[in-house]
């Protein structure tokens, strides 16, 4: 195993001066930002899906890098933990401690039916743990394959809240409940996480940087804050603001004292607002530039419109602004789910209309989902990466953009775009990034609604351009049987001139002459 640390007399000599220069000047030992990072494709891998099924060896971790690395990312984000470590730590319990074949009471509360499924999952774990340190290797096979290694860390883990007693919960979460989150509505989950006011929170999440930095060789490290989004009350955001951006400042300089570059990336919330109602002021990180960049998007869903340029504007040219996707394209209503990963279209299409609006590059989460759901060949699935890497690239392609349906956090997402009603003569107004395309490009915009409109009777426009009426109405796709909101869908396709559309924000206008209509998506297919 590649380790990194320094000899113990040196080590504390470093920590002490680091201890007595903070106090006198808080930035006395951190390492300015030299240069923005260069990356353009992010993959963060939810490791807790290499434990599904059998037992993987190191071939298969090994195996998983060589496919990502492939497909054409930068960057490979390794999960570390989530409350429970998936290496062998030190300093936080691993997820296997404790763990005996055939012990049902290691689950705790969890519902019997998952019973099975977590033996096989946590058994996976501890026989690989016998045969390898997990993230050394991965981390290892980056470093041979030409792909940044990257760990990122889970910030305030809260799955299974519904179980107390659930083995996903660390020790220190559960012996400590008066540094639990209060109740709030409308927080689901993450309502009952650890509250980042108390230091001892704090510090318990600075203990496993400084092994991570220490012990294991990494290019990028993420600081999850999306999983879950919630790490204060409602309270007082200038002080949780300052707070965080105290507890940044000790990460980078627990970074910087290990002699190497390592890229500080945390992934926040959808729009600098909303990230800093949260308590993460990304202004204040990038004028200290104590990070190297920053990843924007919702909680568990595709945005289509992330705040890419206020953030720009916040952060400056220097610091990288990410934006994320979700495993799910969109989440219409009553529609089937469409999966990103599946269509190469679609994953141009986010990335020219992000790149547009000046995101530097793209970072893909849960994307395994997909590759389980429909099995393809490891070219088929992470090939697609490749099609995000630049505007230049995906410009002269077809190209798919879509509307952004399926937020779940109001706290933390951009509101859905759809379903909008549209009275009678009336007009609706939506935004969309879109990429302009020269002459020879072919422009259809296909709408999706519930309603009696016929050709005639649904009018769009786009910027300032004249606008028309549909060309032809369709039967639109139907929802799961199981589905008691699915709609009687129906499909207004639009042929559009290419010249109408620009780089970046467009606003895209629906009218609905002489009917009430509900509109549950546009797609903008540019061949």
């Amino acid at each position: 195993m590649r380790r990194f640390c320094l000899p113990i007399l040196t080590g504390f000599f470093l920590f002490t001066l680091c201890c007595h220069a903070s106090a006198s000047d808080p930035d006395a030992t951190i390492g300015k930002q030299t240069a923005k990072p260069g990356f353009r494709i992010i993959y963060n891998d939810d490791s807790g899906h290499s434990f599904n099924g059998k037992t993987p060896t190191p071939e298969d971790i090994t195996r998983k890098v060589d496919e990502v690395a492939a497909g054409g990312a930068d960057v490979l984000l390794i999960s570390a933990c989530d409350q429970r470590t998936y290496y062998p730590s030190k300093v936080w319990q691993t997820h296997w401690e404790g763990f005996k074949e055939g012990d049902r009471s290691f689950f705790g509360d969890i519902p019997e039916e998952q019973i099975a499924h977590r033996m096989n999952y946590i058994g996976n774990m501890a026989r690989l743990a016998q045969q390898c340190d997990y993230l050394e290797t991965a981390l290892s096979r980056c470093r041979q394959r030409g792909i940044a290694p990257g760990v990122t860390l889970r910030m305030n883990d809260m799955h299974d809240a519904p179980w107390p007693s659930s083995h996903l919960f660390s020790r220190f979460y559960k012996e400590h409940p008066q540094f639990h989150l209060k109740p709030l509505d409308g927080r689901s989950w993450g309502a009952k996480g650890l509250d980042y006011a108390h230091s001892e929170v704090r510090e318990h999440f600075l203990a496993i940087v400084r092994e991570l930095a220490q012990s294991y060789d990494f290019d990028v490290l993420e600081l999850d804050f999306l999983r879950f989004p919630f790490y204060f009350d409602r309270n007082d955001i200038d002080r949780h603001c300052h707070t965080m951006t105290g507890f940044i400042r000790e990460v980078r300089r627990v970074l910087d004292m290990t002699g190497r570059r390592i890229a500080l990336i945390p992934r926040v919330a959808s729009s600098p607002d909303t990230a800093r109602r949260l308590g993460f002021d990304v202004q204040a990180w990038a004028s200290e530039e104590i990070v190297d960049g920053i990843t924007t998007a919702n909680f568990v869903a595709t945005c289509w419109v992330l705040a890419i340029e206020e953030f720009r504007e916040l952060v400056g040219p220097r610091i990288a602004v990410y934006a994320g996707t979700d495993v799910s394209a969109d989440e219409r209503d009553g529609l089937p789910v469409r999966y990103l990963p599946e269509s190469h279209e679609m994953l141009r299409g986010f990335a020219a209309g992000n790149l547009a609006a000046g995101a530097d590059g793209i970072h893909t989460f849960n994307f395994f989902l997909a590759r389980d759901h429909r099995p393809v060949t490891a070219e088929e699935f992470y090939g697609g990466l490749r099609e995000m890497r630049s505007l230049e690239h995906a410009r002269g392609k077809p190209r798919i953009h879509l509307l952004s349906a399926g937020a779940l956090m109001p706290e933390c997402d951009m509101p859905d775009q759809i379903p909008v009603s549209i009275r009678s003569g009336r007009e609706q107004k939506f935004e969309m990034l879109l990429v302009a395309e020269g002459e020879g490009a072919e422009v259809t915009v296909l709408v999706y609604f519930d309603g009696e409109n016929g050709p005639d009777d649904m009018w769009l426009r786009i910027g300032l351009h004249s606008g028309s009426h549909a060309v032809e109405i369709r039967e639109g796709p139907k929802g799961k049987k199981s589905d008691t909101a699915s709609r009687q869908s129906k499909i207004a396709v639009f042929n559009v001139p290419a010249n109408v559309i620009t780089d970046g924000r467009n606003e895209l206008v629906i009218r609905s002459d002489r009917v009430s209509t509900t509109i549950l998506g546009i797609d903008v297919h540019v061949r």
